[in-house]
């Protein structure tokens, strides 16, 4: 905020519970490594990514400048509840407690190109 022509920066505080996992390191490496054997492939050329409270959405392209081809959504419902998504072209195809499956059924999608 500029007042009087001097720049005050507000300072917030942010409570620890206001940050949580989301998924697995482990989860992500996977995720990731999906990306890479697609970028192999010419299949995907790029992919974001976005937090908020409850899920992380995971966005892959075929092009930089077009709409997601696939996302991968990650919900936490409550603690003992988590479920993974697939949007294709944003039409929810699958439905999941594992992303090992998720990734299994994109794959299928890419068999010839990915191997």
């Amino acid at each position: 905020m500029i007042k009087n022509n001097i720049i005050t920066v507000a300072k917030h505080k942010v409570s620890k519970d206001n940050f949580s996992s989301h998924i697995k390191n482990n989860d992500f490496n996977i995720i990731m490594l999906l990306f890479s054997r697609m970028l192999k492939a010419n299949q995907w050329k790029d992919y974001s990514f976005c937090s908020e409270k409850s899920k992380i959405t995971f966005c892959f392209y075929k092009h930089s400048f077009e709409t997601p081809i696939y996302k991968i959504i990650y919900e936490k419902k409550s603690n003992n509840y988590r479920q993974w998504f697939i949007l294709h072209q944003n039409t929810k195809v699958r439905t999941s407690e594992s992303l090992e499956k998720i990734i299994k059924w994109i794959e299928s999608r890419y068999l010839k190109s990915v191997n």
